[in-house]
């Protein structure tokens, strides 16, 4: 009862920050005692709470900010589907009920492109705040990334290697930089190979240790 009670005064605690990343989502301004969407943000939060693990290196408040943004845009697009199924469903012409479909299916169809490019958005909000940490960003990625497909695919694997390596993986979260040495010992790769893609290897690592779902799919087939 007492573990219960410190659950609900964290949660507590933290319902501005909630209401903050809801309302960011929504575009408005959300009344915590009327709107649904807040609702979805607090069991997002409690959501958060049970799922987080520390030794992916990302910092709490930073892995529930996309955990909530992730669930009140599912919630935004089920909603969306569920007026449209509605509001055919009230409507008894049938010819009447074609033409409204067709007109709300193709807004349906630019609203759930909105939301995918929000998604997208916010992974690479994310992303971007964890490689600075590292002192990384997006154009370092650009210019070291490997030009041929083989030495991606390579530096996949030393990836993994990375994560799997619990020693490995705990001084590169530790000390936000890669332990080339302790390394050497796993992988068929050369030290002046891993320096020379140090920046994109530490990117591949914390694709692999967060939840990307959209940042995955873009790099899935090097991943493999």
């Amino acid at each position: 009862m007492g573990d219960r009670s410190l659950h609900n005064e964290f949660i507590d605690q933290y319902k501005p920050f909630i209401a903050k990343h809801v309302s960011s989502v929504c575009k408005r301004y959300v009344d915590r005692t009327i709107d649904d969407e807040y609702s979805v943000g607090l069991i997002a939060f409690d959501e958060a709470i049970q799922q987080y693990a520390p030794d992916k290196g990302s910092s709490f408040l930073s892995f529930a900010s996309l955990v909530i943004r992730r669930r009140v845009i599912d919630y935004i697009r089920q909603e969306s589907k569920r007026q449209v199924a509605t509001s055919l469903d009230h409507n008894e012409d049938l010819h009447e009920n074609l033409e409204n479909y067709a007109e709300v299916s193709a807004s349906l169809d630019v609203f759930q492109e909105e939301i995918e490019i929000s998604y997208r958005k916010e992974e690479l909000l994310h992303f971007q705040e964890r490689l600075k940490e590292f002192g990384i960003t997006f154009s370092h990625l650009q210019k070291e990334c490997p030009k041929h497909r083989d030495a991606r695919e390579n530096m996949a694997k030393v990836a993994r290697v990375i994560i799997e390596n619990e020693e490995v993986k705990a001084q590169l979260l530790e000390k936000k930089r890669l332990p080339i040495k302790p390394l050497l010992n796993d992988v068929d790769v050369s030290r002046k190979t891993l320096e020379r893609n140090r920046k994109y290897l530490i990117a591949l690592a914390i694709i692999l240790l967060e939840d990307y779902v959209y940042i995955r799919d873009y790099v899935r087939e090097w991943l493999k």
